[in-house]
């Protein structure tokens, strides 16, 4: 076992001082060779945890943006915390052990031959390394946000300059308990089930609810349209799908972008000068396909209704607990605050709070977006100027738009 040892270390490091192996076959290492061969290790990213410079930012939420740009978390059981990226030497542990779904923030990615590590700093300052194959790592994508925004704006500017109207399918029809769900799927895996279905020749296409669309030629029962988030042109749906509420505005001003491989969301708004400004950027968590549930549809979505409470069901369809501040953005999706089951109100602000810091993980809900209750009303205010107090839905002040990729 301690020649194999040896070979290991050997292959590894180079040369090692051996003092009598043949005999005790003790080793003895020398440390300023060790040392040295250690810290050739390669870079391969930094991270500096700051907005990239051409982001204009402003921020509105007085509970603050995400606390880390660039970070990772644990995927594994463990990770342990090294004080130089090399597994195979016990004495570089840091004594640290991380346990599953931790958040870190990162510097560093680098490479010492047969691994990738992470140069990390945890929440009480211990700075070192773990293994990149034991965690996932997350950012925000503010420019591929951007990016989003202008494909938008070009679609709604393209469309309207051949004089054709901005609307949007509304085919939604509750189904708490999802009884006979159409969970037929097509190419671009969006399903049947709160969605409309629209035809291209012989193949059939979903096109997610409330998505931005132009209507391109009406006939008999009929409507032709383009679609801002489907490449085909010239869909047939039903007309009876299309609605003018809200009435799409080309000059809109507000976007929610979320990013789905990164769970996070973005707000903009666009100020006087026509730049877009980023006001909020936070973590979050999008849907999973489940027995009761969807993955959140991407594309280009414009809010239809808010409420204060959106209530949620279990198996059953029966009530099960509710969320506050709650904003439609596609068929039964909504972006909203933390659910609370009712037999957890007890302990509500305890179990908010541990809810909370699984947000910027994984996916896992029924399709809607969530995010923290305070970042939720500020969202919900922020949408809604002069809401009718005695109503629990209200309409928006103005567009808001939902881009989701």
């Amino acid at each position: 076992m301690k020649k194999k040892l040896f070979l290991i270390y050997v292959a590894m490091f180079g040369i090692l001082s051996v003092k009598g192996f043949a005999n005790s076959k003790i080793l003895t290492f020398d440390q300023a060779k060790y040392t040295t061969t250690v810290q050739r290790y390669k870079t391969i990213s930094v991270y500096d945890n700051k907005l990239p410079t051409n982001i204009v930012y402003n921020e509105k939420y007085r509970g603050g943006s995400a606390k880390d740009v660039d970070y990772v978390f644990v995927s594994s059981l463990t990770a342990d915390l090294f004080k130089e990226p090399d597994y195979f030497n016990d004495q570089l542990k840091a004594g640290i052990s991380y346990p599953y779904l931790t958040k870190l923030k990162v510097t560093e990615k680098i490479n010492n031959k047969s691994n990738d590590w992470y140069k990390v700093q945890d929440a009480k300052g211990n700075i070192g390394y773990v293994l990149a194959a034991s965690t996932k790592k997350r950012i925000f994508r503010f420019e591929k946000a951007l990016d989003k925004i202008k494909e938008l704006e070009d679609f709604i500017n393209t469309e309207t300059a051949l004089g054709r109207e901005l609307v949007r399918p509304n085919s939604y029809v509750p189904n708490p308990a999802n009884e006979n769900a159409k969970k037929q799927k097509d190419k671009y895996g969006t399903s049947w089930e709160q969605n409309t279905p629209s035809k291209k020749g012989n193949e059939t296409i979903f096109i997610p609810d409330s998505s931005i669309m132009s209507l391109v030629s009406t006939g008999n029962g009929t409507a032709t349209v383009n679609v801002a988030s489907i490449p085909e042109e010239n869909l047939v749906i039903n007309s009876s799908y299309i609605s003018r509420n809200p009435k799409i505005n080309k000059n809109f001003r507000k976007v929610v972008a979320i990013d789905i491989l990164n769970q996070n969301t973005m707000m903009f708004e666009k100020n006087s000068s026509g730049v877009w400004v980023l006001i909020s950027y936070v973590y979050g968590k999008t849907g999973i396909e489940s027995q009761l549930g969807y993955e959140t549809p991407k594309g280009y979505f414009i809010v239809p209704m808010i409420k204060y409470i959106m209530g949620y069901t279990d198996a059953r369809g029966r009530q099960e607990g509710n969320a506050r501040y709650a904003m439609r953005f596609s068929g039964g999706g909504y972006m909203h605050g933390t659910p609370i089951a009712f037999d957890e109100e007890s302990k509500r602000e305890f179990i908010m709070r541990k809810r909370n810091e699984f947000l910027g993980l994984y996916t896992g809900t029924r399709k809607c977006i969530r995010t923290t209750e305070e970042h939720a009303r500020f969202m919900f205010e922020w949408m809604c100027a002069n809401p009718n107090k005695n109503r629990n839905e209200q309409s928006t002040s103005e567009n808001i738009m939902f881009i989701i990729f």
